[in-house]
């Protein structure tokens, strides 16, 4: 059987779409106007609602709308140890000829939502490394990008965590 598809729902405000009623079915997606972002829902879902990126429904069918996030570049990475979050946009770059010694960039859980995946990708063939860290509970290395090498590696959130799901060296 195939999903029904449709256009977004126009909501007034936002509180107009966090009163309306939860959907059993999860191709459903929002537009308030006062916010103008596309929300998705996802039915019985309980992830901590932020009124930005996650909405709690007030009624109907249990679940939460979640924004819809694009997935475009965010500001370059520099030669800096540095957090960065899904607020700086969900695709990172570090640019050929940035590294000046081995750094470490920090996966920060603010605003990241179940499901949302982070792209970084490494331009840079300098001779230092690129240790990726989750900045979840669960804390850790996710992995170690290796010197002289181009990469391209992918994280998913699940709420609580980032994990490394794939990615892989690029050609030089």
């Amino acid at each position: 059987m195939a999903l029904e598809r449709r256009a977004a729902r126009i909501f007034p405000t936002l509180a107009t779409l966090k009163a309306s009623a939860g959907e059993r079915l999860s191709n459903h997606y929002a537009i308030p106007l006062d916010q103008p972002f596309l929300y998705r829902w996802v039915p019985d879902d309980t992830t901590t609602a932020d009124d930005v990126n996650v909405l709690a429904a007030t009624g109907g069918y249990p679940g939460r709308w979640h924004r819809v996030r694009p997935s475009i570049d965010g500001t370059d990475l520099t030669d800096a140890d540095a957090s960065i979050g899904v607020g700086g946009n969900l695709r990172r770059t570090l640019p050929d000829s940035t590294l000046t010694a081995n750094r470490t960039i920090t996966l920060a859980t603010t605003n990241a939502a179940d499901g949302d995946v982070l792209t970084i990708v490494r331009l840079d063939a300098e001779a230092y490394t690129l240790q990726i860290d989750n900045g979840g509970a669960g804390g850790g290395t996710l992995c170690t990008l290796a010197a002289s090498q181009r990469w391209e590696v992918n994280f998913l959130f699940d709420g609580t965590d980032w994990s490394l799901i794939g990615g892989g060296q690029l050609p030089s």
